[in-house]
C-alpha cells in the first residue's frame, strides 16, 4: 500500500504548524479541511475541481485502509471533508489520524506529477506562513 513519503508527511507538519499559528485552531480536523480548502482553491486552477475531488477520494480511501479510525468520514464536491464533527472528532485515535488525509492526498499528487513539483506547488501556498 502506498504511504506518504517523510518528505511528504513533514510538510504536512511544517503546514499544519502555520495553520494552527493562523486559525488558533489547535483540533486535527479542522486544521485538515482548513488545509484542504485551500489546496482546492488552488490547486483546483491546475488539476481541476473535478481532478481535485478525485484525489482526495482516492487519498481518504488509503488512509481509512491504514487508520479504521478515520471510516466515518467522506470527501465531497470543493475539497470538502464530511463527518469531521465534534462526535467523530471523540473517536479514539481520529485527531491523531486526521492530517493523513491530507498526506495522502499530497503524496498521490507526487506520484502524478513529481515529487519536486507537488512539494514545491503546496510549499508556495503556505510560503509567507512557514
Amino acid at each position: 500500500m502506498l504511504e506518504p513519503r517523510p518528505a511528504v508527511t513533514d510538510l504536512v507538519r511544517v503546514i499544519a504548524r502555520a495553520e494552527r499559528a493562523a486559525n488558533t485552531s489547535a483540533l486535527d480536523s479542522f486544521v485538515a479541511q482548513s488545509i484542504l480548502t485551500r489546496l482546492h482553491l488552488e490547486l483546483g486552477k491546475l488539476i481541476g475541481s473535478a481532478g481535485f475531488d478525485v484525489l482526495l477520494a482516492r487519498a481518504l480511501v488509503l488512509a481509512r485502509r491504514a487508520h479504521p479510525t478515520l471510516a466515518g468520514i467522506s470527501a465531497g464536491p470543493g475539497g470538502k471533508l464530511s463527518g469531521l464533527d465534534a462526535g467523530a472528532a471523540d473517536a479514539a485515535g481520529f485527531e491523531a489520524n486526521a492530517l493523513l488525509i491530507v498526506a495522502y492526498f499530497i503524496e498521490l499528487l507526487a506520484t502524478l506529477i513529481g515529487q519536486d513539483l507537488a512539494l514545491s506547488l503546496v510549499r508556495d501556498l503556505w510560503e509567507e506562513k512557514t
